[in-house]
């Protein structure tokens, strides 16, 4: 078996931002040819008695995370695709959207060809040392894996043949993938209070019901009625204490070639857990995507909430000083065309705003510290996308970028780059 190489994933690596994305990509090429080449010189296996295989390299000075600059693009946007192995025939690694318990803490589900079983990778150290493992789920499963804790990991499955999400199963590890346990799922009327909300690859609450997961135990409940609203997402960025937010749209129709077109946009929140919700409609038709949820929402403090889409190409913003209870439409614009909108609040207050999110959308960063009255170009970086953790902020760009972007400030970044496993 050849060496691994994890030599990219030191906390701090990858932290240095190229100038534009013709030289990212070229970039990305030379560090996996580099990291190829250094698996072969200086990188240990050490196989334990239990079959955990540890990787680890020897510390060396790192240069310190950046803040963004005036023309640079950060690299978190690498070439798609699978992350080669060190072996000659070229055998490919696939692996899932980081999951992140915390800046230590974070994990991968990996498999070294798309039929054979899937396997967890996880480090506690964040990104010198990797753990890797069988994940107990039946050998033709898909599976989603999702950190709720640092060291709490559910993970859903369901079999490639099945022929509906009611043959979903669950399971679950407090301690940081070492043991894992069935979960049944327990349906409710409203989501208990702490637990962490699901949201992103799972069907979405316009197809399931809303799901939550107990940060201590990983038991798993999901409430019994599926969201009214269509094509609904999850707001991942508002607080627990402002109550559960979706954003979606409320009509649709078919156009040429049964595509199905959707119509009007919406918020709707629950301070229930679930069991009761209030809407808000935009009048203008604003989206984020045309694949999932309306607007962009995005909020640091769950008062202080803003709804960001385009509207015939040009980027509008609309702002709740009220923690959704009123809107206003902001006058910050700009031409956006029909690039994918991100959107957040950074702990200063800053609005962070991005349209596309891979190299393909050639995307555009913009700002506004003052309400959304004015946006101002801004050096391509993270902050635009991030998911809150213990200790910080983190943001992944998957599928179009395999690592993450961890920060303890929502301001200063450093990237984790994926393993190369085998």
């Amino acid at each position: 078996m050849p060496d691994l190489d994890f030599t990219g994933l030191n906390a701090a690596a990858q932290a240095g931002f190229k100038p534009h994305f013709a030289q990212v990509v070229a970039a990305a090429r030379r560090r996996r040819l580099r990291r190829r080449v250094l698996a072969v010189a200086t990188v240990a296996l050490v196989i334990t008695g239990s079959g955990v295989a540890v990787a680890s390299r020897p510390d060396t000075s790192v240069p310190p995370p950046v803040r963004f600059g005036t023309d640079r693009t950060p690299d978190f946007i690498p070439t798609p695709g699978a992350t080669p192995t060190a072996e000659p025939e070229g055998r490919q690694i696939f692996t899932g959207r980081p999951a992140v318990g915390d800046l230590s803490h974070v994990y991968l589900r990996w498999t070294d060809c798309r039929d054979c079983p899937l396997r967890w990778a996880s480090t506690d150290d964040g990104g010198r040392h990797w753990r890797t493992g069988p994940l107990p789920v039946p050998a033709d499963a898909m599976a989603d894996l999702r950190a709720v804790a640092p060291r709490t990991v559910v993970a859903s499955y369901i079999s490639r043949s099945a022929p509906d999400n009611r043959s979903m199963g669950w399971i679950a590890s407090t301690d940081g993938g070492n043991t894992w346990r069935e979960v049944t799922v327990r349906r409710v009327d409203a989501l208990p209070a702490g637990w962490q909300v699901l949201g992103g690859r799972l069907p979405g609450p316009s197809e399931d019901p809303l799901v939550a997961v107990d940060p201590a135990t990983g038991d798993v409940a999901q409430l019994r009625q599926r969201s009214a609203l269509r094509n609904a997402a999850v707001v991942p960025s508002v607080p627990g204490a402002a109550g559960l937010w979706l954003s979606g749209r409320t009509g649709q129709h078919v156009g040429d070639g049964g595509r199905i077109i959707w119509t009007g946009s919406a918020v709707d929140v629950s301070r229930d857990g679930g069991r009761t919700w209030s809407r808000h409609e935009f009048p203008d038709g604003l989206t984020a995507s045309d694949e999932v949820g309306g607007p962009a929402v995005a909020t640091h403090d769950g008062r202080t909430v803003y709804a960001v889409g385009r509207v015939r190409g040009a980027l509008v913003i609309w702002r709740s000083a009220d923690g959704g209870a009123t809107w206003t439409r902001a006058a910050g614009t700009a031409r956006v065309g029909e690039r994918t909108i991100r959107a957040a609040v950074r702990p200063d207050g800053v609005l962070v705003v991005q349209a596309g999110v891979s190299a393909r959308e050639d995307p555009l960063m913009f700002a506004s510290s003052d309400d959304g009255a004015t946006l101002r170009p801004a050096p391509l970086g993270p902050g635009a996308d991030p998911r809150a953790v213990p200790g910080g902020y983190a943001q992944t760009g998957w599928p179009d970028s395999k690592g993450a972007w961890l920060s303890a400030d929502g301001v200063t970044w450093t990237w984790l780059d994926p393993p190369e496993l085998s």
